[in-house]
């Protein structure tokens, strides 16, 4: 007797991500919400990539300060939807205290008025600048402002020299304008790109007067990104992998991982630019043999528990010292509960977790931990003078070796877009063509744009079989 079997056809792409950073988590979350079944590979124990937390005598510390503006549309919108957006704060106006040893602290900061105007009073009134640098660091914003992004040349000049040739002071490049180039392009103006200057300058002061808005999260960042992103992706049917070690991203598309293949019907791959060329056969991404010389630039962060207050404002810049820039992250670190409408923080016992954060710190990544601390902790003693009387209760140091790709001079043509040479395996990255320095927005933006023409391979590959049903 002859029997037939009826195959259900599938309705639902397979997708599968490789790389459980921010770009992943947004790629593989967008490409869920699409309708597809999503599979996420990542090589550590934990997701998050270059934001993720560790747990230590009692207190979550994250491996880097992040903070995001007005202008991350994408990162603030992936916030909404997993539902943690009341987990980070965000001023109503921007304002950055600038702390001096021995000195009262300056401010740079916006008005209400409309821009470029928003900006005037700030400057004019920037004690650390002189006069005439004041006045002059008007006329360069004006300037910057008139500046394309997207311009070749403009990403062939560095910010620093392009500073100078307008007679910008070495006072007043790192009294001011490093104070925004180091923690968004994570390289000093004189190393950066200025087109990338230019784009975090235009879009993230200057366009708009409340886009430079700074916001920071209440929580420790594993909560806000990889807790948070692994329940939206399970609860739509994906699968998560932790310690998966994928081999090799092949034609088909497929993933190799602990030597078995995995079909799929698409591929976002969202790996650190460094990792790409061992994952995929040569020429499959444009310029592939290049993607080496995107080169990495580090973060430091010095991590200190003091037995009482010793800053009362959330965050500060410091100059004519060590520190580039420092923390309160008491509240975070105090973090209870999980998931939306949790406690945030069971409260401190009236002791103070603070962390100095230091960019682009090629100096100091290799440097022992003892000396950092020790270095540290007296250059906090001359900025925050209450810190000198208090008692450290703890210290750690945190490190990102290969924290950001380094955005210097003529990386824009290293960059590529989201497509390869393999029909249905895309990229995800902050160091992909976004437009964006390495920030958490561009991340986000780029496993946005991957995820949608991961979906529009994967429903042209489901419809045959919908069509033959």
């Amino acid at each position: 007797m002859n029997s037939s079997v009826a195959l259900t056809p599938r309705t639902k792409p397979q997708i599968a991500v490789v790389g459980g950073g921010l770009a992943g988590l947004s790629a593989a979350v967008a490409a869920a919400d699409g309708g597809a079944t999503v599979t996420l590979y990542e090589r550590a124990p934990r997701l998050g990539g270059a934001t993720w937390s560790f747990e230590r005598n009692g207190r979550w510390f994250d491996n880097g300060q992040h903070v995001f503006m007005r202008c991350c549309t994408e990162y603030r919108a992936l916030l909404e939807r997993l539902g943690v957006a009341d987990q980070v704060a965000e001023q109503r106006r921007m304002s950055v205290p600038v702390m001096r040893p021995g000195r009262r602290p300056a401010r740079i900061f916006r008005t209400g008025a409309p821009p470029p105007l928003h900006l005037a009073r700030s400057l004019l009134g920037y004690s650390p600048l002189s006069v005439a640098d004041r006045l002059r660091a008007v006329r360069t914003a004006l300037a910057l402002r008139r500046l394309d992004p997207e311009e070749p040349s403009t990403d062939e000049t560095s910010f620093g020299g392009w500073l100078r040739s307008r007679g910008e002071s070495d006072r007043a490049i790192a009294g001011m304008w490093d104070l925004i180039c180091l923690p968004t392009v994570n390289l000093r103006a004189d190393d950066a790109s200025l087109s990338l200057a230019v784009k975090v300058f235009r879009t993230g002061l200057l366009d708009s007067a409340d886009a430079g808005d700074l916001g920071w999260t209440r929580v420790p960042l594993a909560a806000l990104h990889g807790d948070a992103a692994t329940r939206a992706i399970t609860a739509q049917g994906g699968r998560i992998h932790l310690q998966a070690h994928v081999e090799a991203v092949g034609d088909g598309p497929f993933v190799v991982v602990g030597g078995q293949r995995v079909e799929a019907d698409a591929v976002i791959l969202a790996v650190p630019h460094d990792a790409v060329d061992g994952l995929v056969p040569p020429d499959t991404v444009a310029g592939q043999s290049e993607l080496v010389d995107l080169g990495v630039s580090p973060i430091v962060n010095v991590h200190f528990v003091f037995d009482r207050q010793v800053m009362d404002v959330h965050f500060t810049a410091a100059l004519d010292s060590p520190v580039q820039f420092v923390f309160d992250r008491t509240e975070a670190a105090n973090w209870v509960g999980n998931g939306p409408g949790a406690p945030v923080s069971a409260g401190s016992d009236g002791q103070q977790v603070v962390a100095v954060s230091q960019s682009a710190a090629f100096d100091e990544v290799g440097e022992r931990p003892a000396e950092m601390i020790e270095r540290y902790r007296s250059a906090l003693a001359d900025l925050l003078p209450l810190s000198a009387e208090a008692e450290v209760v703890d210290a750690v140091v945190t490190r990102e070796h290969r924290a950001t790709f380094a955005g210097r001079p003529g990386t824009r043509r290293l960059r590529p877009g989201p497509t390869t040479a393999i029909d249905g395996l895309f990229l995800a990255g902050a160091w992909t063509d976004t437009g964006w320095p390495a920030t958490m927005e561009g991340a986000v933006r780029s496993g946005k744009l991957a995820a949608g023409l991961a979906l529009d391979r994967g429903r042209t590959a489901v419809e045959p079989e919908r069509m033959s049903a």
